[in-house]
This record gives structure tokens, C-alpha cells and sequence, in this order.
């Protein structure tokens, strides 16, 4: 079973890219081998991470083995991110790969705290795509969240029955449905109102003025927008309709909270998802973001066009 989609992907006349401004960011079928059906973790992420280190020191795997009292393969399913770290053998690690910065080495050993722990959406993982718990793990250890939707509110920011709105659109049965709705709002939770991370979303005018086609449900959901506007770890930008950025595909980029881990593109499918972390490869998706910045409203005028859209809305 796959967990409902946030953002359908969008009909292009060419499916092999689509365009954001002067700035041609491939599609996901052109980068399909970067992360098809097997999505990098914060846990493989952190893995990779400790290998770069053990190089870095020119230290082999079977001395690092030995530190560790272990077998040369335990090091090898670590740093492959097959296996998770004990927080004292990360801590032993990290002294002996030289980690001497001391912010760094917190980010690390708070990351991995984090992986250790029982995640919010346990109960519900055998109804959760293995892609999609890969994107909320790691959603939960990100310290920025940017968001671009051209269809849609950004799942972190709908109302419960926006979300059903949506939610039902592709499914029927009921139980389901709320089970897709009830994990949408535990997210939201868990990342909005605990304010665990900072998060920058750029909406599109179709999803604001095309997304719904109940007024009272989409004036609540813009009453809630306007009101999250207020909140200090929220920004949100609207781009104005005939903007070019419109035609971009929807996508999010996770920045993580230690220094020597890469950022992570994100690109969400009906039934699949793409993680980019290739610096070469997520390059666009980062000129695509602040090209549509740029051409968006800016924040501060985010309040005054929602506060607009609310009074032309049924």
C-alpha cells in the first residue's frame, strides 16, 4: 500500500524536462537512477559520512574494526547504512577519525540520538510506502524544509479537511482515508507545531485560487495560511499566476542540520519518490528554488495576498 501522494505530478507536454524560469531542471524519469525505489536515509546518509571520515584519516576499515572490537563487516554495514549506530560507538568513532569540531561532532551524535529513536508513524508503517518513511525520517532531522507547489498546499500546511479533500480525490475506502488524513496531521504536528525545523514554502496562485471546489473548506484553509504567516519558523511566498515558475514540477529540498551532510532534492511520484543528493545533480532543483523565489511575492506581502484571495473565495 502507498501513502497519499502530497503532490500528483504534473502533466507536461515534455516528458523529459520541465522548466522553471530560464533554468531547465530534468524531470524525474532523466534522473531516475539517482534513487528509484531504493531512497537514501539519513541513516545511509550518516553511514557515508562516517566513511568520508575514516578516509579522510587514511585509516582502514579493519583498524576502525579493531577500535571497535568488532568485525571488519559490522564497519562495513555501518557505513553503508544497513545497520544503525550505537550512540557509543559513533561517540568512538568520531574521536578516532579526529572530529575535533565540536559543533559538528553535536550535530552528529544528535542526528544519530534521533535515528535511534521509536518515530512518530510506527503504528502506521505497514501502511507506509518504504520511500515515504524514508522522507519522513528525513523530514524529522532537517533543519530547513523548502517547499515548491504548483498544485497544491504544502502538505505541512493543510487543514484536516483539506487534507481529506484531497486525500479522497484518489481514494474510496473510508478507513483508509483517515488513516491517510491522520498520518498527514501527526506530520504537521510533529514538524509545524513543535517547530522542530524552519520551514520556507512557495505556493503557486493555481493551488490557491484552482485547488478546491468547495469554497467553505478552501476559506478555511486560507484562514489558516494567513494565520500560519505569524509564526516565526514559517515563510511563505505566493507566485502570481502567468509567472513562468508556475510550469516547475513540484519538489522540496531538505537541508540537514550537520554541516557535512548534503542537502537532499526530493521529488514525489504517484507510486515511487526520487531522492537527489548528488551536489552536481541537485544543482538545478537549487537555481530552480531561487529563481522562483525571486519571482514570487515577497513574504511580506504573502498575508495581504492571502487576506485578498480569502474575500474573492465563495
Amino acid at each position: 500500500m502507498i501513502f497519499a501522494v502530497d503532490t500528483p505530478v504534473a502533466h507536461q507536454q515534455d516528458p523529459r524536462k520541465h522548466v522553471t524560469g530560464e533554468c531547465e531542471v530534468p524531470s524525474t524519469e532523466a534522473q531516475a537512477s539517482e534513487g528509484r525505489g531504493r531512497p537514501s536515509t539519513a541513516l545511509a546518509m550518516l553511514g557515508r559520512q562516517l566513511r568520508i571520515l575514516r578516509e579522510e584519516c587514511g585509516i582502514s576499515r579493519e583498524d576502525a574494526a579493531k577500535h571497535l572490537r568488532c568485525h571488519p563487516a559490522k564497519v562495513s554495514r555501518l557505513e553503508l547504512g544497513q545497520v544503525p549506530f550505537k550512540d557509543a560507538d559513533l561517540d568512538t568513532l568520531l574521536t578516532y577519525y579526529r572530529m575535533h569540531d565540536a559543533r559538528e561532532r553535536a550535530a552528529l551524535l544528535s542526528l544519530n540520538a534521533r535515528l535511534n529513536e521509536k518515530p512518530w508513524w510506527a503504528p502506521y508503517s505497514n501502511s507506509l510506502a518504504e520511500w515515504y518513511r524514508s522522507y519522513l525520517l528525513l523530514e524529522s532531522v532537517a533543519q530547513y524544509i523548502y517547499t515548491y507547489e504548483n498544485r497544491f498546499i504544502p502538505g505541512l500546511l493543510q487543514t484536516r479537511e483539506y487534507a481529506e479533500a484531497t486525500i479522497r480525490d484518489r481514494y474510496t475506502d473510508e478507513e483508509d482515508i483517515q488513516r491517510r488524513v491522520d498520518v498527514r496531521m501527526r506530520r504537521q504536528a510533529s514538524i509545524l507545531r513543535r517547530r522542530a525545523s524552519q520551514i520556507w514554502a512557495i505556493i503557486d496562485n493555481a493551488a490557491l485560487e484552482d485547488g478546491l471546489d468547495d469554497p467553505a473548506v478552501m476559506r478555511r484553509q486560507l484562514d489558516f495560511l494567513i494565520r500560519a504567516t505569524d509564526l516565526p519558523h514559517v515563510r511563505i511566498q505566493i507566485v502570481k499566476r502567468g509567472a513562468c515558475a508556475a510550469r516547475s514540477n513540484s519538489f522540496s529540498i531538505l537541508r540537514l542540520r550537520s554541516a557535512r551532510l548534503s542537502e537532499v532534492v526530493y521529488l514525489e511520484q504517484l507510486d515511487d519518490a526520487l531522492f537527489i543528493e548528488d551536489v552536481a545533480k541537485s544543482e538545478p532543483y537549487r537555481i530552480a528554488w531561487s529563481e522562483i523565489g525571486i519571482v514570487a511575492c515577497k513574504p511580506e506581502d504573502t498575508r495581504r495576498i492571502l487576506e485578498q484571495t480569502l474575500r474573492r473565495c465563495g
